[in-house]
């Protein structure tokens, strides 16, 4: 990934972000933990259902390092991140969605280990300082009105493992301060349950 080629995606205010060559956009970006299930593919049915347009990627079957913290993305290479991992190809697509759809095993009330790499690596769309608002500190995204949704899926969850599940992606929304809700389904993903989602964030 060493000979990835970028352009500028200017955002207001003068500050830029990376875009593919191809300067691709798409209403929707899926990324799918798929490792135990066919759990992405089967939400992008339900969104192909109602024509909307988008690209899916399966993070487990991606080359992607964990982030090493150096701080790059925020100072010398501000807004692209230095790792040359298939995490290149990812960071333009979010930058050009509109809505990120994040879909994830739910592992002791977290994410799992892949989709986890990639909320951590999509820090180098983030503002790099943080500000008060609302009693807490939030960093935000340095792309405007994203929508950002996360679907869990497990069965035979405790309490105490939905309600961990919800709390701390409803903390990183506000970090990220941007706009969305978290699903929790069990894995046998009924087409009932996967339409109303696909309706809900499709209509938000």
């Amino acid at each position: 990934m060493s000979g990835f080629i970028y352009n500028y995606y200017v955002l207001a205010g003068g500050k830029k972000i990376f875009l593919d060559q191809a300067g691709e956009e798409y209403m929707m970006v899926i990324i799918s933990d798929d490792s135990i299930g066919d759990w992405g593919q089967a939400l992008e049915k339900a969104f192909s259902h109602a024509g909307t347009q988008l690209v899916r990627f399966t993070a487990d079957t991606l080359n992607i390092k964990p982030c090493t913290a150096c701080s790059s993305c925020s100072g010398k290479t501000y807004g692209r991140c230095v790792i040359p991992d298939d995490m290149q190809l990812l960071l333009p697509k979010i930058v050009g969605c509109r809505t990120l759809v994040l879909v994830s095993p739910v592992i002791f009330g977290g994410v799992s280990s892949h989709i986890k790499k990639v909320m951590d690596r999509m820090s180098a769309l983030g503002n790099p300082r943080y500000q008060m608002r609302g009693g807490e500190l939030v960093k935000g995204m340095n792309i405007p009105s994203l929508n950002f949704y996360l679907v869990g899926v497990g069965d035979d969850l405790s309490e105490a493992e939905r309600s961990a599940f919800l709390f701390l992606n409803e903390e990183n929304r506000n970090i990220m301060n941007v706009k969305g809700r978290t699903f929790i389904l069990d894995s046998s993903l009924d087409k009932v349950s996967l339409d109303k989602i696909a309706r809900e964030i499709a209509h938000e």
